[in-house]
């Protein structure tokens, strides 16, 4: 696949920061859980879209992911708030907020046929120190892989925030 130049990516970026921070966390605190995708931010998974850009957003992720932490409403009995990356393709990355201590603990277990997290060992960098990323929150990657009749998906997870390591 042929890809044309990727214009006008300062413009995005800004308009993709700002709808980032236009983002109200614990509304549906009735749910399981609330999650939040990237808005209108496919640009950033484009290969001609430039390193420093795609850096940008990911540490404008991770701050809105702190800044939810630390705007936590005391007066729920649970509430993990967890940054996920999907290091291949950016524009699936989210922003999840448990509020069901099971469905979080369950969250965590994937070793389906289909669907497969294998743990990512400390040996390598990891995606924050690959980007040359300052942040004080946990961390912990898996490999995932999914695979169908017809369809094998492998990737990078890496789940920053709220995590029990």
């Amino acid at each position: 696949m042929i890809y044309k130049k990727q214009r006008g990516q300062k413009r995005k970026l800004k308009a993709l920061l700002n709808n980032i921070n236009e983002i109200r966390p614990f509304q549906n605190i009735d749910c399981k859980y609330e999650h939040f995708h990237v808005p209108c931010g496919q640009f950033v998974s484009l290969p001609k879209t430039r390193g420093r850009v795609k850096t940008v957003y990911c540490k404008a992720w991770l701050d809105k992911t702190a800044e939810m932490i630390a705007q936590k409403p005391c007066d729920i009995p649970f509430c993990k708030v967890i940054a996920v990356i999907d290091e291949l393709d950016l524009s699936e990355s989210q922003i999840i907020i448990f509020y069901d201590k099971n469905y979080y603990d369950s969250f965590w277990k994937r070793d389906s046929g289909e669907q497969i997290w294998t743990p990512i060992v400390k040996d390598s960098l990891s995606f924050i120190q690959r980007r040359h990323i300052d942040s004080n929150l946990k961390e912990k990657g898996y490999y995932e892989t999914i695979t169908d009749i017809d369809f094998f998906y492998k990737t990078r997870l890496w789940f920053y925030g709220d995590i029990n390591k």
